[in-house]
C-alpha cells in the first residue's frame, strides 16, 4: 500500500499555485550509471556505498520500474527534456534528431512559469538548432556540449600541453573532450586541481545561494560515471580505494597509459577503444567507478545539505535519475538484469529513479512502469504551465498520490534504435517484444578476491532475431517465449509498425531544423 503524505500544497489544485510557492525544482541526472550502483535499491551491489542518493530516497519515491527512451545518452536526454518519443523528430541513435525548432524544453516551461534557471554540466543532445542550452530557456549555463568530458583536464593549460606536443592533437583527440568548460556560450573559463564532478556541484551550490524572490530550476547534469575512467578523481579517493597514482605531467617526454600520448601513440582510434571499449581490461577500473561515484554521491549530499542550510528543502523538488542503463565499458554493475549501455534488453534502458518533495509527499516505493518521458508532464502540472505540444509522458503525481496504480495501464511503449543498430521494442503490460537485426557481445568483468577485476571477461550474448518476454515472470529476460506464443508476437510487431508509421524517419542532427 502506498502511503503519501501531502502538507500545505494540494497537488490536485496544483495549477492555482502562486510563483511564490512554487517548489523550487532541481534534475539531477548521472552518466551511465548501474542499476545495482544505488544503495537505496532491492538488489545492491557489495561493493556500493552512496549515503547521500539513499538519504535522498529515503526522503521522496523510488521508481522501481523507471525507464529511459533509449540505451544512450543523447537520445535520452532528448526524450527527458521535452517529454516526448525523440523518433517523432528523427533521433534514433547517435547524430540523430537533434534538437529542433519545433521541440521545447522543460526549462522552457520552467522560465514561462516564473522561475530562475540554470544548467551545469553535461549536454550531448545531437546537435540541431537547439542545441545551445541558451536557447532551452537557460539564464545561464556551464558544462560542455559533447558526449565525454576528462573530469581532471579541464584547463587551458592542459590544451597548451597537447598542442606543445604535436600541434593539431587536440583535433584529433575528437571522442573525448579536453580543457576549459563553456560559460554561457560566450567563452571558456579554464579549472585546476579539480574535477567536472566537482566544478559542476559548487555552481549549482553558488545558484541555490542566491536570494531572490522567484523559485529556480536546477538542471544538473553530471559526467560521471561515463567514460574516461582512467585514473581516481583526486588523492583522498585515490587512497580510499587503492587506485595507483597516475598523474598527468604535461611537462614530461612521454605520457604513459592510460593517458593519450600524440607522439608515442599516434594512433588515437586505438588508444580510445583500449581505453573505453575494453580492449585493455584496467584491473583497477571497477575501483575508480567506485571512486568517481563515491566523489558524485558527496557532491549530491552538498547540495542537499546547501538546501537544509537556506529552510528550503521541504518545498524543493529533486529529480535524480541516470540518462541509461550501465555501462559495461566503465565497469557497471546492472545486477542480475540483461545487458549493457546501447542495448534495448532492461541493461540498456532501466534506471533509477527518484523524486523527492518533502512538502508535497512522504517517502514510499513504486512498482508501476515509469519513464523519463513523465517528468516534463509532471512539473507541467506543478507549475500550470500547458506544454507546446503534445506529450508522450504522463504526470507522475496521479500515481504518488495512490489515485491510480498505474499511470500507463493500457497504453504501448516503444523503443527503436533505428537502421544503425536495427533493434527495436515493443512493450505490453509485462510482455516486451525485442528484435535484434543482428547479434551483439557484452562483457561483464569479475572481481577477485581484492576487488580487482579479473583479466578474463565474461561474453554476454544478445542473440539476433525476435524475442519475447513476461517481465512479471521474468524480469532479468532469460526465458524467450516467442515460439510459444505466435499470436501474440504477430500482435505486438503490428503494434510497433503502427507506432514507426507515426514516426519520422532517422535524419542527421545536423540536419534538423
Amino acid at each position: 500500500m502506498i502511503k503519501v503524505l501531502f502538507g500545505i500544497l494540494s497537488l490536485a489544485s496544483a495549477t492555482t499555485i502562486t510563483a511564490s510557492d512554487r517548489p523550487n525544482v532541481i534534475v539531477i541526472v548521472a552518466d551511465d550509471l548501474g542499476y545495482a550502483d544505488v544503495g537505496f535499491h532491492d538488489v545492491v551491489a557489495e561493493d556500493i556505498h552512496t549515503p547521500n542518493l539513499d538519504r535522498l530516497a529515503n526522503s521522496g519515491v523510488v521508481f522501481r520500474n523507471a525507464y529511459a527512451s533509449s540505451p544512450i545518452c543523447s537520445n535520452s536526454r532528448l526524450a527527458m527534456t521535452t517529454g516526448r518519443y525523440q523518433q517523432r523528430w528523427g533521433a534514433y541513435y547517435y547524430g540523430q534528431g537533434g534538437m529542433p525548432t519545433t521541440e521545447f524544453s522543460i526549462a522552457e516551461m520552467m522560465k514561462e512559469a516564473g522561475y530562475r534557471t540554470k544548467k551545469v554540466g553535461k549536454t550531448h543532445l545531437n546537435n540541431g538548432p537547439k542545441q545551445d542550452p541558451m536557447k532551452h530557456g537557460f539564464d545561464s549555463w556551464i558544462g560542455f556540449t559533447h558526449h565525454s568530458w576528462e573530469f581532471n583536464l579541464i584547463s587551458d593549460k592542459d590544451v597548451d600541453a597537447y598542442e606543445k606536443k604535436q600541434a593539431g592533437s587536440i583535433e584529433k583527440a575528437r571522442m573525448i573532450g579536453i580543457g576549459p568548460l563553456t560559460r554561457n556560450s560566450e567563452g571558456t573559463e579554464s579549472f585546476e586541481n579539480t574535477t567536472t564532478t566537482e566544478v559542476f556541484g559548487a555552481e549549482s551550490i553558488e545558484f541555490i545561494e542566491q536570494e531572490r524572490d522567484e523559485p529556480f530550476y536546477l538542471q544538473l547534469e553530471f559526467n560521471a560515471v561515463h567514460t574516461p575512467l582512467t585514473s581516481a578523481p583526486n588523492e583522498e579517493l585515490r587512497r580510499k580505494y587503492g587506485i595507483p597514482a597516475r598523474p598527468f605531467d604535461r611537462d614530461a617526454e612521454v605520457w604513459e597509459y592510460p593517458h593519450w600520448d600524440p607522439v608515442a601513440n599516434p594512433d588515437y582510434k586505438k588508444w580510445y577503444s583500449d581505453i573505453a571499449h575494453l580492449a585493455i581490461t584496467d584491473p583497477y577500473g571497477r575501483k575508480i567507478y567506485l571512486a568517481h561515484l563515491d566523489l558524485m554521491d558527496s557532491v549530491i549530499g552538498e547540495i542537499l545539505d546547501t538546501l537544509d542550510k537556506k529552510g528550503i528543502r521541504e518545498n524543493t523538488i529533486v529529480f535524480f535519475s541516470s540518462d541509461n542503463g550501465g555501462s559495461d565499458q566503465s565497469y557497471a554493475n546492472n545486477g542480475d538484469i540483461n545487458a549493457y549501455k546501447y542495448c534495448l534488453m532492461d541493461g540498456g534502458i532501466k534506471v533509477p529513479m527518484v523524486l523527492s518533495w518533502p512538502e508535497g509527499f512522504g517517502e514510499t516505493s513504486i512498482e508501476a512502469l515509469v519513464t523519463h518521458r513523465d517528468l516534463y508532464a509532471t512539473l507541467s502540472e506543478i507549475t500550470g504551465i500547458a506544454p507546446k505540444n503534445p506529450l508522450d509522458g504522463k504526470s507522475l503525481l496521479p500515481l504518488i498520490k495512490g489515485d491510480v496504480k498505474e499511470i500507463h495501464a493500457g497504453e504501448k511503449m516503444f523503443w527503436d534504435s533505428g537502421p544503425k543498430r536495427v533493434n527495436w521494442v515493443a512493450r505490453d503490460g509485462d510482455w516486451k517484444l525485442v528484435y535484434n537485426g543482428e547479434p551483439k557481445t557484452y562483457h561483464r568483468y569479475e572481481l577477485g578476491a581484492d576487488g580487482l577485476v579479473k583479466p578474463e571477461l565474461i561474453e554476454i550474448e544478445v542473440e539476433q532475431g525476435m524475442q519475447l518476454y513476461n517481465l512479471k515472470d521474468d524480469p532479468n529476460e532469460t526465458k524467450d517465449l516467442a515460439s510459444m506464443n505466435p499470436e501474440r508476437v504477430d500482435l505486438m510487431k503490428k503494434m510497433y509498425t503502427e507506432w514507426r508509421s507515426q514516426m519520422a524517419d532517422p535524419i542527421s542532427g545536423r540536419k534538423a531544423k
